[in-house]
């Protein structure tokens, strides 16, 4: 139980940091918190209560957060000594992987919230507020979260993520989404279906499908049975996915890209480098040759399709012809 009225007027401030699973995460961090009279404002010196929903993919994202909450320290002196309060928490990938230290960094911090937790924040701000229990909240399973957020969710225009997926098990050699979102799990697709009806009755036309590795999800028919299905939704126009992992774009996925007009000419499917020898060192689990016979294939699907991707350069070891090896990639691509 919370100790907060429903009816009260309270002010909450969430400020997001990389990636659009963030931004879908601190849509339902709103809602959840929307029950206990929390309303959203655009200024944290309004808020009674800040989230920063944070992301570690890269050191100079850390170090933000850390000279954010210098300053939110500042804003919460100031309400206290006006008589107002201020409830500081770090919610995200920074707060899963550097919990204690952000406590230790910055005492000005309420609580901590890793990426499966936050829909404990209700009762975690209430233990804060009653000043007991635990300050720190950030291993819980997955379909903890989404069992207890359900498919009502507010929205504001025709276009909305809707997170299908989370974590990694590639455990390529730059990246640290293992270590902060855990290994992959798949939502149920009951679960991901009741959701995008829930928004196309909103008036949402367009969905984001969301995953660290969306086109692994693992339900019965994959990602292309599961786009088949959310076309069937009347009123959901748009269909798009990211991000995607080479590996996991299979030959069902490719044909609905050409059966399904909802399914947009769009993909997003990084690559990194375009030297063998350096996808090996980041333990990507293909080769050049092998990304570029996928994405033949893709446009054998979809000839109409637009691709992006990411490309790392100068990654450890790299030489020059490393590096004009991924040139020729995207020449050729």
């Amino acid at each position: 139980m919370s100790d907060a009225s429903p009816t009260a007027s309270r002010r909450l401030y969430i400020r997001t940091y990389g990636c659009q699973m963030n931004v879908y995460d601190s849509e339902r961090m709103a809602d959840v918190l929307a029950p206990l009279g929390y309303a959203m404002t655009e200024r944290p010196e309004e808020a009674d209560l800040v989230v920063l929903n944070t992301c570690h993919i890269r050191e100079k994202a850390t170090e933000k957060v850390y000279s954010e909450l210098g300053q939110l320290k500042a804003l919460k002196t100031e309400r206290v000594a006006a008589g107002l309060g201020m409830t500081i928490a770090v919610a995200g990938c920074v707060a899963q992987a550097e919990g204690e230290e952000i406590l230790r960094r910055q005492p000005a911090v309420d609580l901590v919230v890793g990426p499966q937790a936050y829909h404990q924040l209700p009762e975690l701000i209430a233990r804060t507020h009653r000043a007991r229990g635990e300050r720190l909240a950030a291993d819980f399973a997955p379909e903890a979260k989404f069992d207890a957020l359900g498919p009502g969710r507010s929205t504001r225009g025709v276009t909305a993520f809707l997170t299908v997926q989370e974590g990694c098990d590639k455990f390529c050699t730059f990246c640290v989404v293992p270590y902060t979102r855990g290994g992959e799990w798949s939502r149920p697709a009951e679960a991901i279906l009741a959701e995008a009806r829930s928004l196309a009755a909103r008036g949402v036309r367009e969905v984001t499908l969301l995953g660290q590795n969306v086109n692994a999800w693992s339900g019965e028919g994959g990602l292309g049975g599961l786009a088949r299905q959310l076309a069937r939704i009347e009123g959901l126009d748009r269909i798009r996915y990211t991000t995607s992992h080479p590996r996991d774009m299979d030959d069902d996925l490719i044909a609905a890209h050409a059966e399904l007009p909802q399914l947009m000419p769009y993909l997003h499917l990084p690559v990194q480098s375009g030297s063998d020898r350096i996808l090996k060192a980041m333990n990507r689990g293909h080769t050049a040759e092998s990304y570029l016979r996928l994405v033949e294939k893709i446009r054998a699907a979809r000839p109409d399709i637009a691709l992006s991707g990411d490309f790392i350069v100068g990654f450890p070891g790299e030489r020059e012809s490393d590096f004009e090896a991924t040139l020729a990639l995207v020449r050729e691509v």
